[in-house]
C-alpha cells in the first residue's frame, strides 16, 4: 500500500493520464485544499483509502473530489457517493451542486436509499413489483405481532415482540436468510424460541404484501448481485467511481454490497475515521476500514491529521487520549489552531449537583455562548432526567436529539397508512391500522374474522375485502364502507396535485373530528401535528414539482428516523453526537460503569470502543470543554459510589485547568482508589446533628470553607436537612445547614 500522511506533497498520487485542459478546470477546484486535501481529491484511478481525522475536511474532499472528477470528463452519472444519513447525503449534494452544475446528476444517497433505488428497478427480479411498500420500525413489529400470535408464540416481559424483530435484523445486518445454512450454524442460538421458524414466516408474509424492511433494501440488493450475474453486470458498468462515506461504520452486507459494485472498474475511494467507529452494535465493523490494504494490497493510503475545528488544547488530550488504543492505524490529530482555554473537570457529590454545577456553568457564560451553541453529551439516555429537571428550574430551553419523533406520533402514521394503501393496497399492516380508523364500526371481532378469511384464501387484506363484496358475502357489509371511502380516495388523490392531498383525505375520512373526539386533551397538539404532515408535503411538492405521493412517502420513510434539534442547550448521547459540532461542550457522567458502560468492562475491545466513543464527544467542542461526573449517583432508591473513569488518566495533566485537591488526584494518570482515600469534597457525617430549618431560598449565607454564598435548594437527605448553596468562589456545592451562618 502507498502511504501519504501529514502534509508531505506527492505528484504521481493522482495515477492515470489526466488530460491537460481536465487539469486547468480541476486546478480551481482544488484551490483553498491542503497538500494532502489536494492529493485525497485528485486521486482518479484505482483504489483509495483515506483515514480522516477528526475535523479534517472529510466530507470537503469527497465533494471535491467528485466535482474534480467531473471536470476529468468522467460523466456524473458514472459517479455513486453513499454515506449512512439523508443529512449527511443532502450536505454532499449540496456542495457538489455548487461546485459544478452537473452534480445534481451524480447518486449521492445513504446506502438505503440507493439500494431502494435499484430495488424499484429490479423489483422484479425478486418476485417483488416496483412499487413496493418499505416498513418501518412499528410496521416491522406489528407485523411480527400477528405472525407470531399465528404461531401461538407466547410472548411475556422476557420473550418479547421487539426481541423477535432485533434478532430478524441482526440477522439481515449479516446478510443471511432463513434459507442461509449460516444463519443455523452461526447465529441459531442467538435467536429466541422458535426463532428460525419466526422469521421464515416473517419473510413470507412481507413478500404477500409486497413490501421490505428497512434490513431487506440493502440485503436483498445484495442477494441480487450475488445471484443475478445481468443486474450484477449493469450496475459495474454504471457505476465507474464509487466513493464510501463512514467507511469505519460499514457492516458486513454493506462491505460486500460495496464490494461487488466496484469489481469491475476498481476506482473505490474510502473515507473514514478507525478512531471514530461506534456501532458495533449495529453491526459495524472497523476492520473494513484499519485491513483496507488486505482487500486491496495495490490501494494508496493517505491520513488527514490536521484539524480545522477544535481548539488546540481540546486536540491535543483527545489526541493523546485515543492513542491508548491498540487496534488502530497510527495518527496523530494536531491543529493550527491557538490553544483556547484548557479543559474543566468537575467531580460532584451527585449527579443532581453535577447537573446543577452544569446549568448555572450554563447561565454564567451566556453572554460567552448562547443557549444554541451548547451541548451536554452523556453515556446513557436515563441520564437526561436530572439535567433536564435542572433546566426546567432555570427556565432554560433545550431539545434532545433521538428520542421523539414527528413520524412516530400516532396521527401521522394513521394518515401516513392511507396514502400507503392507496399506493400499495396489499399492505397489510397498513391496512390493519386504518381499516377501523376512525371508527366505523368494524370490531376486533369481524377484524379477527377478516384476517381468518384472508389465510384461508391465501390473500392480503384488501384483495379479501373485494372478493368479499364480489360475492356478495355477508361479511362484506362490514367492509363495504371502507372498501367504498378507499376507492373514493384512490380515484382523487392520486391525480389531486401534491400539496393538496392532505386537506382532500381530512376531508373524506373526517380525522379531524375523529381526534377531536377521541383525545380531548390532546386534540390541539394533535392537529397542529396534521397541520404540519400538511406543511411538509406541501414543501416536498415546491421542491420537487412533478413529484407524486409515492415519491414523497419513500423519501419521508427514509429520513423519519433522523432528528435535527433547533433552539436551546442539545442534550443528547454521545452515539448521537457524532458528526456534530458545538463551540461549548458539557460531558457528563465520567464514572466507571458509565463511561466506560459497565457492560463493556471485561472485554478489551469494547473499552476501546467506548475510548472512541469519548474520543468523539471531546472532539465535539471547537472551543470549550467540559468533563463531569459525581462521587455517587442514585439508582432506583440506592447509591452507588463508582470510581472516576480511568479515560481521566489518559489526558495529560497540562491539559486541565485548575481543580481541586480531590480532582487533582484523579486526572493526569494519578486516578484509581487513592482518589477517594481522603474522602469526599462533601461533609456527610452529621448524623447526628439537628436538623436546622431557619435557612430559606435565596438567603445570604456564610460556610467556614467555602465562603460567601446563596441558598438555591432545601432537601431532606438521609434524614437530614441539606442546602444547595451556590458559593462566589467554589460555585454549587451541598452542605449540612448546621455549618451555615
Amino acid at each position: 500500500m502507498t502511504q501519504v500522511s501529514g502534509l508531505v506533497a506527492r505528484d504521481d498520487l493522482g495515477g492515470g493520464t489526466v488530460k491537460k485542459n481536465g487539469e486547468r478546470r480541476g486546478e480551481k477546484l482544488l484551490t483553498g485544499l491542503n497538500d494532502v486535501q489536494r492529493q485525497a481529491a485528485s486521486h482518479l484511478d484505482g483504489p483509495l483509502v483515506v483515514f480522516a481525522g477528526a475535523g479534517s475536511g472529510k466530507t470537503r474532499i469527497i465533494t471535491h473530489r467528485i466535482a474534480w472528477l467531473i471536470e476529468q470528463g468522467v460523466k456524473p452519472w458514472e459517479i455513486l457517493a453513499v454515506t449512512f444519513t439523508n443529512k449527511a447525503a443532502l450536505e454532499m449534494r449540496t456542495r457538489v451542486e455548487a461546485l459544478t452544475p452537473q452534480g445534481s446528476r451524480c447518486l449521492i444517497a445513504t446506502f438505503h436509499s440507493a439500494c431502494a433505488r435499484w430495488l424499484r428497478e429490479f423489483a422484479p427480479e425478486l418476485g417483488f413489483t416496483s412499487d413496493f411498500t418499505i416498513y418501518d420500525d412499528a410496521d416491522q413489529l406489528t407485523a411480527l405481532k400477528k405472525i407470531l400470535t399465528e404461531l401461538n408464540v407466547k410472548l411475556d416481559e422476557e420473550n418479547t415482540a421487539q426481541e423477535y424483530r432485533a434478532s430478524i435484523n441482526r440477522a439481515k445486518t449479516m446478510a443471511m436468510l432463513p434459507s442461509d445454512d449460516r444463519l443455523a450454524r452461526e447465529y441459531g442460538d442467538q435467536m429466541p424460541p422458535v426463532g428460525m421458524q419466526v422469521y421464515k414466516r416473517y419473510q413470507e408474509y412481507l413478500a404477500a404484501c409486497n413490501a421490505m424492511d428497512f434490513g431487506d433494501l440493502i440485503m436483498n440488493m445484495l442477494l441480487l448481485l450475488r445471484r443475478n450475474a445481468t443486474v450484477r453486470d449493469v450496475l459495474q458498468h454504471r457505476y465507474r467511481y464509487l466513493l464510501v462515506d463512514e467507511y469505519q461504520d460499514t457492516n458486513r452486507t454493506q462491505f460486500e454490497l460495496i464490494s461487488h459494485l466496484s469489481e469491475k472498474h476498481k476506482n473505490l475511494f474510502v473515507v473514514g475515521d478507525d478512531d471514530q467507529s461506534i456501532y458495533s452494535w449495529r453491526g459495524a465493523v472497523p476492520s473494513n476500514i484499519i485491513d483496507f490494504d488486505k482487500v486491496h494490497p495495490n490501494a494508496v493510503k493517505i491520513t488527514m491529521e490536521q484539524n480545522y475545528r477544535c481548539s488546540s488544547n481540546i486536540v491535543d488530550a483527545a489526541s493523546s487520549m485515543i492513542q491508548n488504543n491498540k487496534r488502530r492505524v497510527s495518527k496523530k490529530l494536531f491543529t493550527d489552531n491557538p490553544a483556547g482555554e484548557l479543559i474543566n473537570y468537575r467531580l460532584e457529590t451527585d449527579n443532581e449537583i453535577e447537573a446543577w454545577w452544569v446549568i448555572g456553568s450554563i447561565k454564567d457564560e451566556l453572554d460567552r455562548y448562547p443557549l444554541s451553541e451548547i451541548a451536554i453529551f452523556y453515556r446513557t439516555n436515563s441520564q437526561s432526567r436530572m439535567l433536564e429537571d435542572a433546566l426546567r428550574r432555570e427556565n432554560l430551553p433545550y431539545q434532545i436529539y433521538g428520542t421523539v419523533r414527528f413520524y412516530d406520533r400516532a396521527e401521522i402514521k394513521d394518515l401516513m397508512s392511507y396514502f400507503r394503501v392507496l399506493i400499495n393496497p396489499n399492505d397489510d399492516v397498513s391496512v390493519k391500522r386504518i381499516l377501523n380508523t376512525p371508527t366505523r364500526g368494524i370490531g376486533k371481532k369481524a377484524e379477527a374474522t377478516l384476517e381468518a378469511e384472508a389465510s384461508r384464501r391465501g390473500l392480503p387484506l384488501w384483495p379479501t375485502i373485494e372478493a368479499l363484496i364480489a360475492e356478495g358475502e355477508k361479511l362484506a357489509a362490514k367492509f363495504s364502507a371502507f372498501a367504498t371511502l378507499m376507492n373514493k380516495l384512490r380515484r382523487e388523490l392520486l391525480v389531486a396535485p401534491l400539496d393538496e392531498v392532505v386537506e382532500k383525505l381530512l376531508a373524506a375520512t373526517r380525522y379531524i373530528e375523529h381526534v377531536e373526539k377521541k383525545f380531548p386533551e390532546q386534540a390541539l397538539d394533535k392537529v397542529e401535528n396534521i397541520h404540519e404532515l400538511g406543511s411538509a408535503i406541501a414543501d416536498f411538492a415546491a421542491a420537487y414539482p412533478d413529484a407524486n405521493i409515492a415519491e414523497w412517502l419513500q423519501t419521508v420513510t427514509l429520513v423519519s428516523s433522523e432528528v435535527e434539534a433547533k433552539g436551546g442547550v442539545s442534550l443528547m448521547s454521545l452515539h448521537m453526537a457524532k458528526g456534530l459540532e458545538f463551540p461549548r461542550v458539557y460531558i457528563v457522567g465520567l464514572e466507571e460503569g458509565l463511561l466506560p458502560h459497565r457492560n463493556s468492562s471485561d472485554d478489551e475491545d469494547s473499552i476501546e470502543e467506548e475510548r472512541r466513543l469519548f474520543y468523539v464527544g471531546m472532539t465535539r467542542a471547537k472551543q470549550k470543554l467540559s468533563l463531569c461526573g459525581a462521587y455517587r449517583r442514585r439508582t432506583y432508591n440506592q447509591w452507588a459510589a463508582n470510581r472516576p473513569s480511568r479515560f481521566l488518566t489518559e489526558i495529560p495533566r497540562e491539559y486541565f485547568a485548575p481543580v481541586t485537591e480531590v480532582e487533582s488526584a484523579l486526572i493526569g494518570g494519578h486516578a484509581g482508589s487513592s482518589g477517594y482515600s481522603d474522602g469526599p469534597r462533601y461533609d456527610y457525617s452529621d448524623h447526628d446533628a439537628s436538623p436546622i430549618t431557619h435557612v430559606a431560598i435565596g438567603q445570604n449565607v456564610r460556610h467556614p470553607t467555602y465562603g460567601q454564598g446563596v441558598v438555591e435548594q432545601i432537601a431532606e437527605e438521609f434524614g437530614l436537612i441539606k442546602a444547595v448553596v451556590r458559593f462566589a468562589e467554589f460555585g454549587i456545592r451541598k452542605v449540612a445547614m448546621k455549618h451555615l451562618s
